[in-house]
Formats: C-alpha cells, structure tokens, sequence
C-alpha cells in the first residue's frame, strides 16, 4: 500500500473510530485522493499518516506532548498548501 492509500486509510479509521473532527476530513482526503499533485511531497504525506494515526483531542493538555494535534496537521497542510 502507497503512503496517499495509507493517508486515505487513516483518516477514514480515525475519523469512524477515532476522534478526528469531520471538518478536516475533507482537506486530508484531497491529499490522498491526488497522489499525482503530491508526488514530490510524499516524505510529508507520511508525516501526516503518522499524524493522523497518533491524534490525540489532548495531546498538548499537560506539560508533555502526548500524540499529535489540529495544529500539527494544518501546519503540515499548511507546508503542502492545501488549505479550506
């Protein structure tokens, strides 16, 4: 499986299972669903496989970082210019 099957696979698992809000699963899905526009950004798209398979609604609640967040996920769509 290529890393966009696997972004496409994550966000959907994460968002019926998970606690990934419903408002960025679109913006994720335009990345996975467009491999050929991203192809020179792969190394970001795992990024954000690995981002969405370790969300975490708390993650930075405590003094320690714990998961990854909203903000980590736009600041990397925001690096790969998909925005709302």
């Amino acid at each position: 499986m290529d890393v966009f099957a696997q972004l496409a696979e994550a966000v959907r698992r994460q968002n019926r299972e998970g606690e990934l809000p419903d408002f960025i699963v679109p913006l994720l899905l335009r990345v996975a669903d467009h491999p050929a526009e991203f192809a020179d950004r792969e190394e970001l798209v795992a990024t954000l496989v690995k981002y969405v398979e370790e969300y975490q609604t708390w993650s930075e609640m405590c003094c320690e970082k714990v998961g990854y967040s909203l903000e980590d996920i736009h600041r990397t769509l925001d690096r790969m210019k998909v925005r709302y």
